[in-house]
């Protein structure tokens, strides 16, 4: 990696392709995309089952799919997700205050895809999941995502940018399957959080009903991970997510993994302004002494000599959301960690110093 004049990193000479259909003489093209414009997974010529081809509703029902986007408004960050593997789906909302460490959670869990919409991706498409105690709505378009959420404790609206490059990559999953992710930065056009009187971190104290709006500002910065695939029966991954500013100004989001792509093409990556650096595959270690000790994680990379980035990041976890589900054939142990990372990133010329920045640890094990 180069740097230009003003100390700025220059991306690599890797220019990755687009893509019009994922999907192409029924099978999945693997590898890094800039961008896959129409993710036609009902084309997948599939063996999952045996050795004849499916018929369009078998391999809907196999398709695990689910969309992540957490949005940052200091000191508030909503985390909300849509989950859903045909026999169960879920949805989550979450709200933490960075500054108090209070944190409160909704969620709500529903058999099959009851009283839930799921259409095209995550370019031209929409998420709907519908519930007494949650709902939530999911509009993406080519330049935008809209998120219409209310809950028993919290309601949101937000119009999302694309701003940036997104990660875009599919890899072989098992003997049969295949998995593709998509994650990118997003910044807030327009939006806003209410906090409802019912909330324990509404800080109006003076009543019951009245609610605290919080509206977006050009600084709000979200992030989005959709993915879809056909997963091993049992998956188990862990996840890094930075979304942030440096000291310099410069809006830096980090994301990391392992677990999922069993190739040698990996998820990682960050976004240095507007503009990706790909990373290499990580290690995590999670540190669990006892109750007394300080449990930390350590992401890093193992550089073999062939690699001009360095990653060694600790992970110190202060609060978690965590959900256990047993159904016997399904289950699921589901830990999103918020806590603060410190180390660095190396990337060519350039190193990026973590000290003490808020983020996201993620520990899932996935039976389905």
């Amino acid at each position: 990696m180069k740097q230009n004049d003003n100390n700025q990193p220059i991306a690599n000479h890797f220019r990755p392709v687009e893509l019009d259909q994922l999907i192409q003489n029924g099978q999945p093209t693997f590898g890094v995309f800039a961008q896959v414009k129409n993710i036609n997974y009902l084309d997948y010529h599939s063996h999952l089952i045996s050795q004849k081809a499916l018929p369009n509703w078998r391999k809907a029902l196999k398709a695990n799919q689910f969309c992540f986007i957490q949005i940052i408004q200091p000191p508030y960050r909503v985390c909300l997700a849509v989950a859903t593997i045909k026999l169960a789906t879920s949805a989550f909302v979450y709200l933490y205050n960075d500054e108090t460490g209070e944190l409160e959670v909704c969620e709500a869990l529903q058999p099959l895809t009851r009283q839930t919409q799921l259409q095209g991706d995550c370019y031209q498409g929409q998420m709907v999941f519908t519930h007494a105690k949650l709902s939530v709505n999911l509009d993406f378009t080519p330049a935008q995502v809209k998120v219409a959420l209310d809950s028993q404790n919290l309601a949101l609206h937000a119009t999302l940018a694309r701003q940036s490059q997104p990660l875009a990559i599919c890899t072989p999953t098992g003997r049969r399957g295949w998995t593709y992710t998509q994650k990118e930065p997003l910044t807030a056009v327009s939006g806003h959080i209410v906090i409802k009187g019912n909330s324990k971190l509404n800080v109006d104290t003076t009543s019951d009903t009245q609610a605290q709006q919080i509206d977006f500002t050009d600084t709000t910065i979200a992030n989005l991970d959709w993915t879809l695939g056909y997963m091993r029966h049992e998956t188990n991954w862990f996840w890094t997510c930075i979304n942030s500013y440096l000291p310099d100004g410069r809006h830096f989001t980090l994301n990391l993994s392992m677990g999922v792509n069993e190739t040698g093409a990996s998820e990682n990556a960050c976004w240095l302004g507007e503009q990706i650096v790909y990373l290499p595959p990580v290690m995590f270690v999670r540190q669990d002494l006892d109750a007394a000790a300080q449990n930390t994680w350590h992401i890093y990379h193992e550089n073999l000599g062939w690699s001009n980035v360095d990653i060694d990041l600790t992970f110190t976890p202060i609060t978690v959301y965590k959900k256990t589900d047993n159904f016997g054939v399904l289950a699921s142990i589901f830990e999103q960690w918020l806590g603060w990372y410190s180390g660095e990133i190396r990337v060519g010329g350039e190193v990026i110093k973590i000290d003490k920045v808020m983020g996201l640890a993620e520990d899932h094990f996935a039976k389905w």
